[in-house]
């Protein structure tokens, strides 16, 4: 039974969401909302992405939103991530005598580097396989040659820390990866960056369980170098399986809520993403040590920049409290909808001020992204996004973030209309407390 600022929430959002179509699609997309099958796929197995979608969303996807007979598509994606949307993108089209032309944004510098090495394997495939295997050669020679050579350890001090990492293994990691500016070019280096990143864990007492860094003493953390030929030799046997597309795309590292600017006056039949869900999860937190083996960050500074460009959906740092909403037209409406969420925060909670900030700060970004999207939709077009709603605060004083009604709200001030809000999941452990603990699709059209 919902409670307290529960049940006052659930009426919050249901006052918004019963002027659209909801239906229960778990059937049919339940699967595909996390990244049901990717750790088999060739290319999308290089490198596991909890927070990623499946590969098979999309084939699933474009029939239900009327783009399946289109000769040719183009796609947008303003989160990229690790390029599934991009990827799938490609294979749908090409897999039905199609083109397409695809388009991401990312504003982590690790998973951009991981999108963009998966993006050119994917057009290219085993046109490239005959180079990289080339070049593997030449960084094994030039890793042997720097047998012994000492690096700086960067400043991470999780990378310092003897109980996650023995110094041995981290020196290895450093040798790797200058072996492989040194041996690779530019149509591969990524490609073997990737597969350095994917070591790092493996090579470590850490495991990534979706929310955080976990330490596993009792984990025996494998030799780098071993771990990184098993890895190449994976992608070579990916890169032999995929056939040239005929296909464009690229990646930007950037912002979404600047998306049309770097679109550069194109327009989309389809835009998919899923947002950092309103949580407690830093992305950049979580994948920090892959940044920093890579040499992402060249200090402390940085990387806490890094967290701060990031869209304010978390409160493990302080955000700059602009909201661009005030400035706007949609100010009384946006404030409408967000208010009666930050009413339930619990007063005295040491993260009050914190989950206040995520709540009107994820609302200002999200509507900027949105508004940014309207710019470069087509007129025919569709815009689809995935994201989960959350529950936080504890006893009478818990309350729902339903990220799906709050954006999907956000999107008809702007200037979309709601075509369907497709249910793909309920929040099993907790839907008992409110109807709008789920994961949800929401389908947009341009009004």
């Amino acid at each position: 039974m919902a409670i307290g600022g529960v049940e006052a929430l659930d009426r919050h959002y249901s006052a918004f969401e019963g002027n659209w179509t909801v239906a229960d699609c778990s059937a049919d997309y339940g699967r595909l909302v996390v990244p049901h099958g990717n750790s088999e796929a060739p290319l999308y197995r290089w490198f596991h992405l909890k927070e990623a979608f499946s590969s098979r969303l999309l084939d699933r996807l474009l029939p239900d939103v009327g783009l399946s007979a289109c000769a040719d598509l183009s796609i947008a994606d303003p989160f990229a991530g690790s390029g599934t949307t991009l990827l799938s993108g490609i294979s749908a089209c090409e897999g039905n005598g199609r083109r397409a032309s695809v388009f991401g944004v990312e504003r982590n510098p690790f998973i951009w580097e991981l999108a963009q090495a998966k993006l050119q394997a994917r057009i290219h495939g085993k046109a490239i396989s005959g180079s990289f295997a080339a070049e593997l050669e030449k960084i094994k020679k030039f890793y042997e040659d720097l047998n012994g050579e000492v690096f700086a350890v960067p400043s991470l001090s999780t990378l310092r820390n003897e109980k996650y990492f023995r110094p041995e293994h981290v020196q290895d990691l450093l040798r790797i990866r200058h072996a492989i500016d040194s041996g690779s070019t530019e149509a591969t280096r990524a490609i073997f960056r990737v597969s350095l990143a994917s070591c790092v864990e493996p090579c470590s007492r850490l495991r990534r369980d979706g929310r955080a860094l976990r330490f596993e003493p009792s984990r025996e953390p494998k030799f780098p170098w071993d771990v990184f030929l098993q890895r190449v030799d994976m992608v070579r046997r990916d890169l032999d399986l995929t056939d040239p597309a005929s296909s464009s795309g690229e990646v930007f590292l950037g912002d979404a809520r600047q998306v049309s600017s770097l679109a550069l006056e194109r327009d989309f039949d389809l835009i998919l993403f899923s947002p950092p869900y309103p949580n407690n999860i830093d992305y950049t937190e979580i994948y920090k040590t892959e940044a920093w083996v890579l040499g992402c960050y060249e200090s402390e500074a940085e990387m806490k920049a890094q967290r701060q460009r990031t869209i304010r959906s978390h409160p493990s740092v302080r955000f700059a409290q602009d909201f661009a909403y005030l400035k706007s037209g949609f100010a009384s409406d946006v404030q409408d909808l967000v208010d009666p969420v930050v009413a339930r925060v619990p007063l005295g909670d040491r993260y009050q001020e914190g989950r206040i900030e995520v709540i009107t700060g994820y609302a200002d970004d999200m509507l900027r992204v949105l508004i940014e999207c309207r710019e470069i939709i087509r007129s025919n077009g569709r815009l689809v996004f995935v994201v989960g709603n959350s529950l936080h605060g504890a006893g009478d004083s818990k309350y729902v973030i339903a990220a799906d009604v709050i954006m999907g709200r956000l999107a008809e001030i702007c200037g979309w209309r709601v075509s369907e809000v497709k249910v793909a999941r309920m929040l099993k452990r907790r839907s008992g407390e409110s109807a709008f603990l789920r994961e949800s699709l929401v389908v947009l059209e341009p009004a």
